[in-house]
C-alpha cells in the first residue's frame, strides 16, 4: 500500500516515525514520457527514532530544517549552487495550500 511505502521511506530517509499521514495529492513524475505518478503525504506526529540517510546503496544528507526558516535556506542553497530536487518544492506547496 502507498501509506506503508510511505511511512518505510520516511524512516529510512528521515528517521522519522510519523503517528499520522494524510494523502495531500497525486502528480505526474514526466506526463507524456512515463505513467509513473507520485504521492504527496503530510506526516505528522512525527518522532525521531533513528539517523535516517537512507540504506547502503544511497548517499542521503538528512536537513532539519524548521518550516519557518525553509524559504531562507532554500534561498541560501540556491546561492551555494547546491542541487534540491523539485519534489521538494512541490511537497512545500501542497502543504501550505493544505494549511490554508
Amino acid at each position: 500500500a502507498l501509506e506503508d511505502a510511505a511511512r518505510r521511506e520516511l524512516l529510512e530517509e528521515t528517521g522519522y516515525q510519523a503517528g499520522q499521514l494524510q494523502r495531500l495529492t497525486v502528480v505526474g513524475s514526466s506526463p507524456g514520457l512515463t505513467n509513473e505518478t507520485i504521492t504527496f503525504f503530510l506526516a505528522t506526529e512525527l518522532q525521531k527514532v533513528a539517523a535516517g540517510g537512507g540504506d547502503d546503496s544511497e548517499d542521503i544528507t538528512v536537513h532539519e530544517v524548521p518550516i519557518d526558516g525553509i524559504d531562507d535556506w532554500l534561498s541560501s542553497a540556491q546561492m551555494d549552487a547546491r542541487l534540491v530536487d523539485a519534489r521538494v518544492y512541490a511537497g512545500l506547496y501542497f502543504l501550505r495550500s493544505a494549511n490554508e
